[in-house]
C-alpha cells in the first residue's frame, strides 16, 4: 500500500512539473509594426530582434543561450537588442543573465526602466522575442526556446534563422515560456502603438 502511495505521488509530482515546463506565459499581439519610440531604434538595412530579459527569470538562461546560437548563425545580418527590465528603484546591471546577453557577439544591451518597452512592444513574459524586418513589419512573436528553462531544437529559434538568412516567413508566432515581466499592458500603450516608419 505504501509502495502504491508513493508511486501516485511521484507521477502526480511529475505531472504537475511537466505541466509548469510546457505551460506558456502570457502574450499581447496587438502590434504589428515597430511602435514608435525614442529609446532603441530600428536598423532599416537588417532584420531586427528584439529580446525582453527579467534579469531574475531562471527560465531565460536557455533563451539566451538558444539567443547565442540565433547570433551564430545569423551574424551581422541581424540587428539584436536584449531588452533587461529594470525597477526605477532597483540596480539590476550586474546580473548572470547580463554578463550571459553581454558575451554572444553582436548583441545591444539596454535597461527598460519599469518594463516601459516591454508594455509597448507588447511583451508581457521574459524570453519574449520580436522579429522586425527592415521595413519595421513585425514577422515573429514568440519565444525562442522549446519549453520552460529547456534548450534545443525549437520552432522560434528555427524560424529567425531562416527569415533572416532566406528572406522567408515560416512560423509567425510560437509559445513564449519564462516568468512575467509584466501584467496586461495598459490601455494606453496599446492604443499609443504605431510606427514612426510610415507603415499602417
Amino acid at each position: 500500500m505504501i509502495v502504491v502511495t508513493w508511486v501516485i505521488l511521484i507521477g502526480v509530482s511529475f505531472t504537475v512539473l511537466m505541466t509548469y515546463h510546457n505551460m506558456p506565459g502570457a502574450r499581447s499581439d496587438h502590434g504589428t509594426v515597430w511602435p514608435a519610440n525614442q529609446s532603441i531604434l530600428l536598423d532599416t538595412q537588417r532584420a531586427n530582434l528584439v529580446v525582453f530579459i527579467h534579469p531574475q527569470c531562471p527560465c531565460s538562461v536557455a533563451t539566451l543561450s538558444e539567443l547565442a546560437r540565433i547570433q551564430s548563425a545569423c551574424g551581422a545580418r541581424l540587428n539584436t537588442q536584449v531588452l533587461f527590465y529594470s525597477p526605477s528603484d532597483m540596480q539590476w546591471e550586474d546580473t548572470s543573465k547580463v554578463r550571459q546577453a553581454l558575451a554572444i557577439p553582436d548583441v545591444q544591451i539596454a535597461n527598460d526602466v519599469d518594463g516601459k518597452l516591454a508594455e509597448l512592444f507588447g511583451a508581457l513574459t521574459s524570453g519574449h522575442s520580436l522579429l522586425y524586418s527592415s521595413d519595421g513589419r513585425r514577422v515573429f512573436s514568440g519565444g525562442i526556446t522549446p519549453a520552460r528553462g529547456h534548450e534545443g531544437e525549437n520552432l522560434g529559434r528555427n524560424s529567425v534563422i531562416r527569415y533572416v538568412l532566406e528572406g522567408k516567413i515560416g512560423c509567425d508566432k510560437t509559445n513564449v515560456f519564462g516568468c512575467p515581466i509584466l501584467e496586461q499592458p495598459s490601455e494606453v500603450a496599446i492604443n499609443s502603438r504605431g510606427s514612426d516608419h510610415g507603415i499602417e
